[in-house]
C-alpha cells in the first residue's frame, strides 16, 4: 500500500526522486486511473517511486466557488489514489503561499525542489501556479534545464466525450448514475453519518437508515433508488429515498436507506451507500397502503437491480 503524507510540512518531506503526477483528482476517475497508471509505468521504467499529489482543500473551494461540490472527499480520494498502485500519496495544502506561487517557481522548487520529480506525468490541459497561468509547454521548456521528463497522456473520452469530474458531477446531479459509474469505473458512492430519523419506515415495516452526508458533497438527483450498502463485509441490496416524503407532509430532502437482509442499529456509525439505478420520482401516495406497496415493488426491482450489477462485477472479475 502506498506511503501517505499529509499536512504543512509533507512538502519539504523528500523521499527521493520520483514520477509525479499532480491533480485534485476528484472522484479519481478513468482518465485520472489512465493518468496514475502512466505515473507508474515510467517509474517502474526509471526504477524510482511513484508519487500522485492532490491537494486540501480542493482548489476550487479555496477560490471561495459557492456552488462547487464534491465527488469524493479527501479521505476517500487518498484511499483511491493509493489503491491505484503509486508508491507515496502526498496532500499538499492549498493555501495562500501555495496559490501565489508564480508558475516557475512551482516547477522549480514544489515539482522538482520538494517533490523530486524526475518525471512529470499530467493531463494534456494541465494548469498550475498562481492564476493558473502554467501550462505543459511551461513544463516542457523548463524540463531539459531541471532534469526531467514531461510526458502528456490524451483525454479519456466516453460515448465521445471526454471524462471529467464536472461531467460525472452533472451525470449524479440528473440521477444518471449508470453514467456516473461508466466514467468512474466504479458505482457512485454517498458516504456519512448515519443520524436519527423520524421512525416513518420502521412503522411501514421498512426501517431505514437516515445519512447525513459531508458538506459539499454532490448529492443525486430527488428520486428513489437501487443501491447497496456494505456491512461488516457483506454487501446488502438498500433501496434509497433521497428528497421530501410528500406522504407524510415533509418537504425537506432526507437520505433514507432500507437495508435490505439487515436488521441491526447503525446509529451514529459511518454508512456508505452506492448508487446503482434511479427507479422513480419521488410522488405524493393518496394512503398508506399505496405507498407500502409502491415500497415493495421498488424493492423488488432493487434485489434484480443489485443482482445483475453483483453478477456483471463477477464475471468481469474472473474474466480479467
Amino acid at each position: 500500500m502506498a506511503e501517505i503524507l499529509r499536512g504543512a510540512e509533507v512538502a519539504r518531506e523528500r523521499r527521493g526522486p520520483c514520477a509525479v503526477t499532480v491533480g485534485a483528482f476528484d472522484g479519481v476517475h478513468l482518465g485520472h486511473q489512465e493518468i496514475l497508471q502512466t505515473t507508474i509505468a515510467m517509474a517502474r521504467d526509471r526504477g524510482i517511486r511513484s508519487c500522485a499529489v492532490t491537494f486540501d482543500p480542493h482548489p476550487a473551494e479555496y477560490a471561495g466557488i459557492e456552488d462547487f461540490r464534491y465527488l469524493m472527499d479527501l479521505d476517500e480520494r487518498v484511499y483511491h489514489l493509493a489503491a491505484s498502485g503509486v508508491d507515496l500519496v502526498r496532500v499538499l495544502p492549498f493555501d495562500d503561499d501555495l496559490a501565489a506561487t508564480a508558475p516557475p517557481d512551482y516547477v522549480r522548487d514544489i515539482l522538482v525542489g520538494d517533490l523530486g520529480a524526475k518525471a512529470v506525468v499530467v493531463g494534456a490541459t494541465h494548469r498550475f501556479g498562481r492564476g493558473g497561468r502554467g501550462d505543459t509547454a511551461l513544463l516542457d521548456q523548463m524540463s531539459a534545464t531541471l532534469g526531467f521528463t514531461v510526458r502528456l497522456v490524451p483525454a479519456t473520452t466516453l460515448d465521445g466525450d471526454v471524462v471529467s469530474s464536472s461531467r460525472i458531477r452533472g451525470a449524479v446531479a440528473e440521477g444518471r448514475m449508470k453514467l456516473a459509474r461508466r466514467m468512474l469505473g466504479r458505482p457512485f458512492g454517498l458516504n456519512g453519518s448515519v443520524v436519527p430519523g423520524y421512525q416513518r419506515g420502521a412503522k411501514l415495516g421498512f426501517p431505514t437508515a437516515n445519512l447525513s452526508p459531508p458538506p459539499r458533497r454532490v448529492l443525486p438527483a430527488l428520486g428513489i433508488y437501487a443501491g447497496t450498502v456494505g456491512i461488516e463485509g457483506q454487501v446488502h441490496p438498500t433501496g434509497v429515498h433521497v428528497g421530501p416524503v410528500p406522504t407524510f407532509g415533509c418537504d425537506h430532502l432526507t437520505i433514507e436507506a432500507h437495508i435490505l437482509d439487515f436488521r441491526g442499529d447503525l446509529l451514529g456509525r459511518e454508512l456508505r451507500i452506492d448508487f446503482l439505478r434511479r427507479l422513480r420520482d419521488v410522488v405524493p401516495f393518496d394512503s398508506q397502503d399505496e405507498l407500502v406497496l409502491q415500497i415493495e415493488r421498488d424493492l423488488l426491482l432493487t434485489r434484480q437491480v443489485v443482482d445483475e450489477h453483483l453478477g456483471k462485477s463477477k464475471a468481469q472479475g474472473e474474466g480479467a
